[in-house]
């Protein structure tokens, strides 16, 4: 039995623009889901352990124009020290442990470079020579050396060295803290500059001021940069865990959540009677980039009035007009002997007519005025910045402008709104501290010359009621630089200063909230287990190292710590969330990498080269290694775009590009139909130097059959053919030469010697293909065989080893869990209905729990997480901020088992909870995306036996031909949009 359309009444709550009331947004910001929280008190002390990694984006950034990268080990936030090791392993004469090495301690002694192991968190193993065999890393050859090693290498004789091994307790969950300490949503307008509010109430990791590792660092805690609350005339607090001043009292507690773009702290501590919480926020509108890019913040403090009588509060946001702990190194114009202050020193600069910058010494104490305004990074004890002159706008917004041509160039405003009275003032933050505690308003005014601005917005709430004070930061900072080329931020052919977004924002917040609510209401308020709920939205976190240019270019950084441009084989592991959300970010890229496609029609890998070093002079250039996944990605794009977004004009654009893209493939397709000793995103396992791999296999198999796909839509019957036979051939090398019976696996290279190894993520590009509507490419049977072996061959216990069985090769990289493996092993067997969901989804939770649920640290996720053989198990190790663990968003796909054939009109769902046919199933509710589309199904059994589905939408519009859940069709067409849905009766 169907039912007709019907409307849902929260959801038309929720979407509703504008008009909003205090009630409103009270009810709107109640209503965001946190599924993680942890708690940061005023006596909690947090301390910095080395954690082993190969390379990692670090908390401060000490060069410009150059990789955020720390290599070796990175300080990390732990409770406590890891604890000193245990036991000293024998020491072992004349042997030597290859590998492992972390760093190198030189001119020192055994006993010595026995304690530093003993005395260090990452070291597990050492190898002592008195006299270096060769110079190696530090090491001088000939003199004595320590070599510190992360893991234990078996020992291999080598005479003139001593190693030895240290046993330790392993740093774990219990010594982790709480979320929000190491990493937080980053808030701020999409693609135009974020900045993170974390769990003790600090704003860090600024990049507003087009902070990019072609340009500045980013900026590191600016502890000045403080909210506060007043409540009746006794109680005023910074709303800081530690503030930067004692006298300043601080909350306490705070309690943290996190949901992309949102983050929420609840004040401990507040008087009886009030709840405070402070929400940070910025916009996110599926498929509207140009409304998502607003350079904006909103921080909205929710006062909640449980006691009996009305009570006066009041918000407080300090902005300073300088940077804390940054160096700039311009040319020097003068030095100012009378500034021995960093306030003094601004107010120096903003008096020079030359001055447009500025640093101080505190350990000096010198102040340096400069002549131009250079990129700036960390550097402890230095306080730097531009020309900062403030003003009051006829609306009340309070501005600080930073005069100049360069990057670092803009402005910032601070405009309030919510409450009965706003009030503004400049002059020291302990100034305007003091006014604001003493009154809850600013009454010192507002001064052009002054090192901080504040804003304070005020008002009445009633017994029972709830009063929400929102203060909105904008920012505009025109110039965004790639190394010297000015590109420009598309936000500068909207807004012509900050004062523009902030009043923007301050009178949408409401609509910006029903923005968010229909992301987080499908992913949020699904029955997908908590791990992967909260994985996903947080994986929006991603969105920080994109870069909208002014002519309307999309360009991403691999990562900040890799620094090469629009990578076609990350993006591709990381782009369902884009091609959803913003489907234009994804086709600026296409088309970018297509005007760069080389001569003999390879896809080049990256648009900019590089990673832990210096920045390619080059922009918009094809270079990088010759790969399997990068030509194959790019066709598996178009077939996306047409049967997800039926963007038929731009694939019949560049599908001769594609077509280009696939002879190159057929002709380096070799070896029984297979790619031939290319390069992968698994770059260092080396696949490259084989002559078939199972996992380029599967990228030739996918892409063939794609492109027979886009030909067909084409109308080219004889490429439909010749891409089908390629796609058999590749089949057929697969089943014939890559299939080991006596494995129950494919192989994953194929070497007569030594062939017996086993890779995790063999089947990521059938994975895309179920994704994409192309089904199983292989014997089904074997795949699902495959996926046993793998699943205990490959275990560890956060989640798969990425290879295994090889005899030769980098051993300790193959011990370690590459973040999309597990993920893509639990969406194949979902896929093809092989073992149970809870097997499917044990498998791939593992890294997801414990990113989630252990190490506290979602909102920067690793690419490869530590196995469980070192001192860190289970840790945060190579690369930050990734890609890789987005794959997840192919298993919340399965999960519902969406083909969607936008192009042919064709919605089917197969969702999967429990067993395979309807009247098994639990009740569930699953999401569902498409470009610009996101929704949720769900279903439950009634009490006469039969089965209710439905299909709801939350954002965008939907026109289909069929809609089917198990192959049972709904009764008529469906065109749906935001806050509709259709039901039937099974």
């Amino acid at each position: 039995m169907a039912r007709m359309m019907r409307q849902i009444a929260a959801f038309v709550g929720l979407l509703a623009v504008g008009g909003a009331t205090g009630s409103e947004l009270s009810s709107s910001l109640e209503q965001l889901i946190y599924l993680n929280k942890g708690t940061v008190s005023k006596d909690d002390t947090f301390v910095l352990v080395d954690q082993t990694s190969d390379y990692w984006e670090p908390e401060n950034v000490t060069r410009s124009r150059y990789a955020w990268a720390d290599l070796g080990t990175v300080p990390m936030p732990y409770t406590t020290l890891a604890e000193q090791c245990e036991s000293l392993g024998p020491l072992v004469q004349g042997t030597d442990r290859e590998g492992g090495d972390y760093r190198q301690v030189v001119n020192t002694t055994l006993e010595g470079c026995q304690k530093t192991c003993c005395d260090e968190a990452s070291c597990q193993s050492f190898v002592y020579a008195s006299a270096s065999p060769s110079s190696f890393g530090s090491c001088v050859e000939g003199k004595p050396c320590c070599f510190l090693k992360a893991a234990v290498p078996d020992t291999k004789p080598s005479p003139g060295l001593t190693s030895g091994t240290v046993s330790r307790k392993p740093l774990g969950k219990d010594q982790a803290p709480p979320p929000g300490v190491r990493s937080a949503p980053p808030l701020g307008g999409l693609a135009a500059g974020t900045m993170e509010l974390r769990g003790d109430g600090t704003l860090t990791a600024w990049t507003t001021e087009n902070n990019s590792p072609a340009g500045s660092a980013k900026l590191s805690k600016q502890r000045a940069a403080m909210f506060g609350a007043r409540v009746g005339s006794g109680w005023a607090r910074v709303l800081q865990t530690s503030p930067l001043d004692p006298e300043m009292e601080g909350v306490e507690s705070l309690t943290f959540g996190g949901s992309p773009p949102t983050t929420r702290l609840q004040v401990g501590g507040a008087p009886a009677g009030m709840e405070v919480t402070l929400y940070g926020y910025s916009r996110m509108a599926t498929g509207n980039m140009e409304r998502s890019h607003l350079p904006a913040i909103a921080f909205s403090m929710a006062f909640k009035n449980t006691g009996s009588t009305a009570q006066e509060v009041s918000a407080f946001f300090n902005l300073p007009a300088m940077n804390e702990n940054t160096e700039r190194h311009g040319k020097v114009l003068s030095v100012d002997p009378s500034a021995t202050s960093p306030e003094a020193c601004l107010s120096s600069c903003n008096k020079a007519s030359q001055c447009q910058s500025w640093e101080f010494s505190k350990a000096e104490k010198k102040c340096s005025l400069q002549a131009d305004s250079r990129d700036y990074a960390f550097e402890d004890g230095t306080t730097s910045g531009t020309k900062a002159l403030w003003k009051q706008g006829a609306g009340g917004c309070l501005t600080v402008n930073k005069p100049g041509m360069g990057p670092m160039n803009g402005n910032y405003s601070l405009c309030g709104t919510g409450g009965s009275s706003l009030s503004a003032g400049t002059g020291t933050h302990k100034d305007l501290w003091a006014q604001f505690a003493g009154t809850g308003k600013l009454s010192g005014g507002v001064s052009t010359d002054a090192p901080h601005g504040a804003m304070a917005v005020s008002g009445t709430v009633a017994s029972g009621d709830t009063l929400v004070l929102t203060i909105t930061l904008g920012y505009f900072f025109p110039l965004h630089n790639y190394l010297d080329q000015v590109l420009g931020n598309q936000y500068a052919n909207f807004f012509q200063d900050s004062e523009g977004p902030a009043l923007e924002l301050a009178a949408d917040l409401v609509g910006t909230l029903a923005d968010i609510h229909a992301i987080h209401r499908p992913i949020l308020g699904s029955t997908l287990p908590t791990w992967m709920s909260d994985s996903l939205v947080a994986t929006l976190h991603h969105v920080r190292s994109a870069m909208w240019y002014k002519d309307g270019r999309w360009r991403q950084w691999e990562a900040y710590d890799c620094v090469n441009m629009d990578s076609v084989h990350n993006d591709g592991e990381r782009h369902i969330p884009y091609i959803m959300l913003f489907p234009e970010s994804t086709k600026s890229k296409v088309e970018a990498w297509g005007r760069a496609q080389a001569s003999n029609g390879m896809i080049h890998e990256q648009l900019a080269c590089g990673c832990q070093g210096g920045i390619d002079s080059g922009f918009e250039h094809g270079c990088g290694r010759v790969m399997s996944d990068c030509s194959s990605m790019y066709i598996i794009y178009l077939l996306e775009l047409l049967r997800w977004n039926n963007d038929q004009d731009f694939v019949r654009t560049w599908y001769p590009t594609a077509r280009r893209a696939a002879e190159w493939q057929i002709s380096v397709s070799t070896f029984h139909g297979m790619p031939t000793k290319l390069q992968t995103t698994y770059d260092v396992l080396g696949m490259q130097g084989y002559d078939a791999v199972a996992y380029s296999t599967m990228f030739q198999i996918t892409c063939m059959k794609a492109m027979a796909e886009l030909a067909a839509f084409m109308d080219l019957p004889s490429d439909v053919e010749r891409y089908n036979n390629a796609a058999a051939a590749a089949v057929e090398g697969m089943e014939t030469v890559l299939w080991q019976d006596d494995m129950k696996a494919y192989q994953a290279y194929y070497e007569p010697a030594n062939g017996r190894a086993i890779m995790a993520d063999t089947f990521y590009a059938q994975v895309l293909a179920h994704s994409v509507g192309l089904g199983t490419l292989v014997n089904e049977t074997r795949l699902g065989m495959h996926l046993d072996t793998e699943a205990v061959t490959n275990y560890d216990p956060f989640g798969l080893k990425i290879l295994t069985g090889r005899t030769h090769g980098n051993s300790e990289t193959e011990k370690d869990i590459w973040m999309m493996a597990p993920a893509d092993h639990a969406a194949a067997m979902l896929r093809i209905r092989h073992g149970t969901v809870e097997e499917a989804l044990e498998v791939g939770g593992r890294p997801y729990k414990r990113l989630t649920e252990d190490i506290n640290d979602v909102w920067n996720a690793c690419g490869i997480m530590r196995g469980n053989y070192t001192t860190f198990p289970g840790s945060n190790f190579d690369t930050a901020h990734y890609g890789y663990y987005m794959t997840i968003w192919h298993l919340m796909l399965a999960m519902s088992d969406q083909i969607i054939d936008v192009h042919a009109g064709t919605f089917a769902f197969s969702p999967v909870t429990s067993g395979p046919a309807p009247a098994q199933q639990q009740p569930f509710s699953l999401p569902v995306m498409l470009p610009s589309v996101l929704g949720f199904v769900n279903g439950s059994k009634l009490q006469d036996g039969s089965y209710h589905v439905g299909f709801c939408l939350t954002a965008g519009t939907v026109n289909a031909k069929t809609v089917s859940w198990w192959g049972r069709q709904y009764p008529s067409s469906v065109h749906l949009t935001a806050g509709e849905c259709i039901d039937m009766r099974l």
